[in-house]
């Protein structure tokens, strides 16, 4: 395989960069500069890249989906195995314990983008509309096979509660963000889980410490 040549490791910094300070510093508190200065890039080289501020932030979101896709593809191969429920409380607990291994802030990207730019700017709305929708399409997913395995309640769709779940996690995200406490995140989650499971669903609930330790992501 062909080495990447030295601007596509480039603008690969400037995406990483740029993910880490518009979902610790928001649209406004991050400046072109500031993530040029990080990465050690003149500034005259960033539209070499990108034409605009705007299509640099929509395409930190689509490499925020990215790694979001990855990330849930994982889980799924790592707990082939396990059910549905189990799959659905890992796909948000390993992205906190990520994140909070890698020292960075638990805040989502595409909320934060949400509330900043999404009204202002097609360009990053649209980014955004497309990253939720996948993310989307994978939590259905995982919730009609815990439904259709018994742990989760049948009587509302998938479709349903996919968009309540990632409301949820949404919500849950501002409340961190005022605490400063993952912990408060898993403890949101795990309530609304709670009242969404069958009695079955509560005792697949309760296993959720026979999984924790499995699951490591690489960056």
């Amino acid at each position: 395989m062909a080495r990447p040549r030295k601007s596509e490791n480039t603008k690969e910094a400037l995406l990483e960069t740029g993910t880490a300070m518009l979902a610790s510093q928001g649209y406004h508190g991050t400046g072109i500069k500031q993530v040029l200065d990080a990465v050690g890039v003149p500034k005259g080289s960033f539209y070499n890249y990108f034409p605009s501020k705007e299509a640099f932030v929509a395409s930190i979101i689509h490499y925020y989906g990215e790694q979001i896709d990855a990330e849930l593809a994982q889980t799924k191969i790592n707990l082939v195995q396990a059910p549905g429920l189990i799959q659905l409380w890992c796909s948000f607990q390993n992205r906190i314990q990520y994140k909070v291994k890698a020292g960075q802030s638990c805040a989502c990207l595409l909320g934060a983008m949400s509330a900043e730019v999404a009204q202002a700017s097609p360009l990053c709305r649209k980014a955004i509309e497309s990253v939720e929708h996948r993310w989307l399409e994978n939590l259905r997913s995982i919730l009609h096979l815990a439904q259709d395995q018994g742990d989760l309640r049948s009587d509302i769709p998938a479709n349903s509660l996919a968009t309540l779940c990632y409301s949820v996690w949404q919500g849950s995200i501002l409340q961190y963000q005022v605490s400063g406490d993952p912990n408060d995140l898993l403890r949101q989650l795990r309530t609304f889980f709670s009242t969404l499971v069958t009695q079955q669903g509560a005792q697949t609930l309760s296993s959720i410490e026979t999984y924790r330790q499995d699951i490591h992501f690489e960056k």
